[in-house]
């Protein structure tokens, strides 16, 4: 079952807290295209993206049933590396939308649960 960008940020307990079309406000680089994105990793500005996205990957694992990293093993540069190639081949997409694809890719490779001896 694919899932669905809202519930990355909009589930809650009694169901998505999106406007009834689905619709939501984004804030930040999310708004951003995959353009500036490729910009400022080439110019090694990127911090506020990459801070975006690891509030988002953790919002997700938070919200998301039987999901402790959605990232599976994959480290944050491993991370960065799948953006990079995503946004190179559309750089007219947002990057949020971005991130919608890669939670998209990963999800079924999610761990669950955390590694044995490993806490939050």
């Amino acid at each position: 079952m694919r899932v669905l960008i809202a519930a990355a940020l909009l589930v809650t307990v009694s169901g998505y807290a999106a406007d009834k079309s689905g619709h939501y406000a984004i804030w930040g680089p999310g708004n951003k295209s995959c353009h500036s994105y490729n910009l400022a990793r080439t110019a090694d500005t990127y911090d506020h993206f990459k801070n975006y996205l690891m509030g988002y990957l953790t919002a997700y694992n938070y919200l998301t049933p039987e999901t402790y990293r959605v990232e599976g093993d994959m480290d944050i540069n491993q991370i960065l590396s799948w953006f990079d190639a995503q946004c190179e081949l559309k750089p007219i997409s947002s990057f949020e939308e971005a991130i919608a694809n890669f939670i998209n890719e990963h999800h079924d490779q999610r761990l669950k649960r955390p590694p044995t001896g490993v806490g939050r």
